[in-house]
């Protein structure tokens, strides 16, 4: 599917708020599937990176809510010095916000840090909401679809 070495988010298991947990080591969370991703000193290169969320099933109910954020350290447990690079959003309705009703569906955000490590911080609402599989990876290039 993609590189390995670049997945914030496995999609091994149902995204919802029981297991939303934020990585904050580079080895993979079996109770999770997210893990941190160290991109190696310096950070990204100048043009910057993707990062992809594909949220794959629809969602337990359409006012479900995911706010997902993609964050950068220099410290791999991230500790107090935490950078939120962007968020992502459908609408915008509420900024960071991806709502039930707006999956299945693919999002997208550019970034560009001089950290190292890269984390997705991923917070479903209160049960029962339920997003499914979901899955966060980081790629140099990525488009929308073309029509």
């Amino acid at each position: 599917m993609f590189d390995a070495d670049m997945i914030l988010l496995d999609g091994s298991i149902d995204l919802n708020a029981a297991n939303d947990a934020v990585p904050t080591s580079v080895t993979r969370d079996a109770a999770t599937g997210g893990a941190v991703i160290d991109i190696g000193e310096g950070g990204t290169p100048a043009s910057g990176l993707v990062a992809v969320l594909i949220g794959v099933d629809s969602a337990n109910g359409s006012t479900d809510t995911l706010t997902a954020f993609i964050e950068s350290s220099d410290n791999v447990a991230f500790g107090s010095v935490v950078h939120e690079l962007g968020k992502f959003d459908k609408l915008a309705a509420t900024k960071g916000i991806i709502l039930g009703a707006e999956v299945a569906g693919v999002f997208m955000l550019r970034f560009s840090t001089t950290d190292r490590y890269i984390r997705l911080n991923a917070t479903v609402g209160t049960s029962p909401d339920d997003f499914g599989t979901v899955y966060c990876f980081l790629t140099p290039n990525a488009f929308g679809n073309v029509l």
